[in-house]
């Protein structure tokens, strides 16, 4: 029996540019009287602590926001180094009072008031502290080190920093893009000016910093994508040695974007990939690596993981830069890429195909400074490539010597990259 051809339309869409940031509005029928909104702040990094001042501004927002609407909707919050994103769920009745209550939450500034960012610090320092000394969580910090250098983005968060944390620190960050880039989000089955109308009720009016200390300094731009540097990190502790190869790479917006996306699939995005047939089945040298292309404001993170038996490193990157050479090379079937079409298309309609998702899948968009229209053409944009766009795409920005590589091993063998100590 023939496997189904996935497909994805992008459902209509409605906006409407406001003094506060513009509001879209998606009309999604279905069963239940739920609705979704997502309230989008893009995040500019300035000088000092900016990963522990957004953790930090994460979980005030989530203590007083929960409390605000908590008889209404529930809240989550995300918040990464480019975006803070306010998550609300409701009954289609309630969602204009919880849009309004959150509103006027944000706009009286109780997030930032000192009592709670005291709070939200002290929770924030002590995660960060019992979670130092695992070698997962070092693996990532090194890695980001190393693909961001000296920018802020690079910097991990420290339970020093998150305690040094004030109210003016987390509003000037929340603040920090222009209202214009602001965007509020609803997603449900009523009629569209009415989601329209609560999209725009989520959106909080512009707050100016007080006075000259509070206002946020000039955003330190993301560097160009450049190897930053290899290293291995001795850690006698862990079982294993843990594999972390990125780079910046240019984001959705990008022409290349399409093409990477693919190849990144075949290297290690599904199951299927090469990454999975080789350093797993084939050599038994990793249980779950994987490749992913994860896009951060304009730009996107390449990182490609492998948790490998310690005699096996070496071998393992050896393997990786192969099949990225390979890849680079053209060196797949049709059928290769039709799957990684078929994949990333499936995961597009699959992510679309429930509220939440929808109204996720927007802010992911937006926060790339992207129109509300890009959805749109998704499909058409993967399914009009070769396998000559693609091995192009990957010749220019996947060539393994591009890479930054860290490993955190047991200890350090010929063909890592250089050693370092394990930060005591």
């Amino acid at each position: 029996m023939p496997v189904p051809v996935p497909h994805f339309v992008a459902p209509a869409h409605r906006e409407q540019a406001t003094g506060r940031g513009s509001a879209v509005a998606v009309r999604r029928t279905g069963t239940g009287e739920l609705a979704e909104g997502r309230l989008l702040f893009p995040l500019l990094a300035g000088r000092g602590p900016h990963q522990a001042r957004t953790e930090v501004m994460a979980q005030a927002l989530r203590a007083t926001l929960t409390e605000a609407v908590a008889d209404l909707a529930t809240v989550r919050v995300e918040a990464r180094s480019d975006r803070a994103v306010i998550a609300v769920r409701t009954f289609t009745a309630d969602f204009a009072a919880a849009c309004a209550r959150i509103r006027e939450c944000l706009q009286d500034g109780v997030p930032h008031e000192d009592r709670v960012v005291r709070a939200a610090a002290e929770r924030v320092a002590g995660r960060l502290s019992t979670a130092a000394p695992a070698p997962t969580l070092l693996a990532r910090t090194r890695f980001l080190a190393a693909v961001f250098g000296p920018h802020p983005y690079g910097q991990a968060a420290t339970a020093a920093d998150a305690r040094a944390v004030t109210g003016p620190d987390t509003a000037a960050l929340l603040h920090s893009a222009p209202a214009a880039r602001r965007h509020g989000i609803a997603v449900g089955p009523g009629p569209a000016e009415e989601l329209l109308t609560q999209a725009a009720a989520l959106l909080p009016h512009p707050t100016p910093p007080t006075t000259a200390r509070d206002r946020p300094g000039p955003p330190v731009p993301v560097p160009a994508a450049a190897r930053r540097g290899d290293v291995t990190v001795v850690h006698p502790a862990t079982p294993q040695s843990l594999l972390r190869l990125g780079a910046l790479l240019p984001g959705r917006g990008h022409h290349d974007y399409p093409a990477l996306q693919l190849a990144v699939l075949m290297l290690g995005g599904y199951y299927a990939s090469r990454l999975t047939r080789v350093l797993r089945e084939r050599e038994g040298l990793a249980y779950a690596p994987r490749a992913v292309l994860d896009p951060l404001g304009p730009n996107a993170v390449l990182t490609v993981e492998a948790d490998v038996r310690h005699d096996g490193a070496v071998r393992a990157l050896t393997l990786i830069a192969q099949e990225m050479n390979r890849l680079a090379a053209g060196a797949f079937t049709a059928q290769e890429l039709r799957n990684a079409q078929n994949y990333a298309v499936g995961c597009m309609a699959m992510a679309c195909s429930s509220r939440s998702g929808l109204a996720s899948t927007y802010a992911a968009v937006l926060v790339g400074n992207l129109p509300a229209t890009w959805p749109a053409g998704y499909e058409d944009r993967l399914r009009a490539l070769d396998a000559g766009d693609v091995a192009r795409a990957a010749a220019a920005h996947l060539a393994p010597d591009a890479l930054s590589t860290v490993a955190i091993a047991p200890a350090w063998t010929p063909g890592l990259p250089p050693p370092a100590p394990h930060p005591t």
